[in-house]
């Protein structure tokens, strides 16, 4: 049901006022009358209406008067003027005032109608464009809110995003692509992609995206590296965009990041063929041996046969260091390590552990020079990880030491910290390996290290150990030369002292 049109009528003849009332009333209309301008402001103040039929020359406040004065209170209402001195000159000034159009005296109902309707259908078109431009106003908000939301959301993503249209021009992005793809500025929206990324391997994938082949996929993968500076290798992942009728839009693209779990997949290619090589050869050893044992083939002779249980036992001595590397290395990566740090003097571990370890350089008469000038100041450390330290320096060493070489270790206090110092004269490491050699697994490959067996962590287990107790390590070597490995641990005074 339509809603009801209100029109005030303000004449002060009462026989136009009365038969317009009547006219009106007749089509639907809610009528109501006034005498004079001052009567028909009061009514216009108390009630809204759509229209206002109003005479010219009144008593008290005129036509004109009246029209301003509700214009100010419903700029839309429409305002007819009823005069019997209808002239060019009245007709301009009552338009002049906001009056829509004009009835002149006499009349009939069916010219007042006319006019009358005219009018409301343009205030019904006024209002209705109003609701138009308030409708299309909130849908702007709305539209300018889940933009807002949208950017917000994919601004938040970890992963980079670019969204490319059908003519391959570049949209929407977000701070983690520029990032990824080390843009000096933000991009210029709207331009191809081709003038904006200079990696032309993501081109030709994105590229792919658009080819009429790719439509039977709903995403196409594949790996890129990016160029230094910040070298990254990038999983890039490219999606066709449809709308509800499945016309092409264009594409999105997410850029993931994997660099790190390409090292990770490395590291792990790198110990499978670390743990596989160095079971391998002590194994086949062992069961060598036993396979001689077991069949007689190594003769009746005992001294043979000790020999081969005596090789078979270091070949399984090496099998159980690998392990407890591997052990020690698994600790040290846990959170929920517990160390019993005490007060130490470490001169007794580092003499210790020469002593010990002795027997191992005796095949290539290495020779063993220790130098501790007087009593060391206290480290506060664990004594199992520091033991564990010097251990795997001097076997280092040694292992890589060349015969009757020499192996020397020296300490030596500063202000704050306790150096030692464990220097060989071994074949020494080449200035591109150098800054790998604390690496998990990492071996210096070459002829002079070939038949050296090892897991590659003895070194990262130092570089823990060493960072574990807030503590320092570098390393120097040249080739042919020799290598010393310096720690530097911080010094702990003793209170009773």
């Amino acid at each position: 049901m339509s809603e009801t049109i209100h029109i005030l009528v303000v004449d002060d003849e009462k026989g136009i006022r009365e038969g317009c009332r009547r006219i009106l009333i007749s089509e639907g209309y809610s009528v109501d009358v006034g005498s004079n301008g001052k009567e028909g402001l009061e009514l216009a103040k108390a009630k809204q209406y759509d229209l206002l039929l109003v005479d010219l020359m009144m008593p008290v406040m005129g036509g004109i008067e009246l029209m301003e004065q509700v214009r100010q209170l419903d700029p839309e209402i429409i305002m007819i003027v009823v005069t019997g001195f209808a002239t060019i000159e009245t007709a301009v000034d009552a338009m002049r005032h906001g009056a829509y159009d004009y009835v002149p005296k006499p009349f009939t109902p069916d010219q007042l109608l006319a006019v009358i309707n005219r009018g409301l259908e343009k205030r019904r078109l006024s209002q209705q464009a109003r609701r138009l431009m308030e409708e299309r106003d909130q849908k702007l908000l709305e539209v300018a809110n889940e933009k807002s939301k949208l950017y917000t959301i994919v601004s938040s993503i970890a992963d980079g995003i670019l969204v490319i249209n059908r003519e391959h021009q570049l949209v929407l992005w977000n701070p983690a692509a520029i990032k990824m793809l080390n843009f000096s500025g933000q991009p210029e929206a709207g331009k191809e992609i081709s003038e904006i990324i200079p990696e032309k391997d993501l081109i030709k994938i994105i590229d792919k995206g658009f080819s009429p082949e790719s439509s039977r996929y709903t995403t196409i993968s594949e790996e890129i590296v990016l160029p230094p500076p910040g070298k990254k290798t990038i999983m890039v992942n490219v999606s066709k965009v449809r709308d509800e009728t499945g016309k092409d839009l264009g594409v999105v693209s997410t850029l993931n990041d994997i660099t790190v779990l390409k090292e990770i997949n490395e590291i792990k290619s790198q110990f499978v063929a670390m743990v596989t090589h160095e079971l391998r050869a002590p194994l086949s050893a062992i069961e060598g041996y036993l396979s001689a044992y077991l069949t007689g083939a190594a003769g009746s002779d005992p001294k043979m046969y000790q020999q081969m249980m005596e090789r078979a036992k270091q070949r399984a001595h090496s099998l159980l260091d690998l392990v407890n590397d591997l052990l020690q290395y698994s600790r040290l990566e846990s959170k929920s390590v517990a160390r019993k740090k005490e007060l130490l003097d470490i001169s007794d571990i580092i003499t210790s552990t020469v002593e010990l370890l002795k027997g191992q350089g005796a095949a290539k008469d290495i020779r063993f020079e220790v130098n501790i000038p007087g009593p060391l100041p206290l480290i506060e450390a664990d004594r199992a990880e520091i033991e564990q330290l010097f251990t795997n320096l001097v076997s280092n060493a040694i292992k890589y030491n060349v015969k009757n070489g020499k192996v020397m270790v020296n300490a030596q206090p500063d202000s704050h910290f306790l150096n030692i110092t464990v220097a060989d004269t071994g074949i020494g490491i080449d200035e591109e390996s150098l800054p790998c050699v604390f690496d998990e697994f990492y071996r210096v490959c070459g002829p002079e290290t070939r038949y050296v067996t090892g897991t590659g962590l003895g070194l990262s287990i130092v570089k823990k150990i060493v960072e574990s107790h807030f503590g320092h390590i570098k390393v120097d070597s040249k080739p042919g030369k020799g290598t010393t490995f310096t720690v530097m641990l911080p010094i702990k005074q003793d209170k009773n002292k």
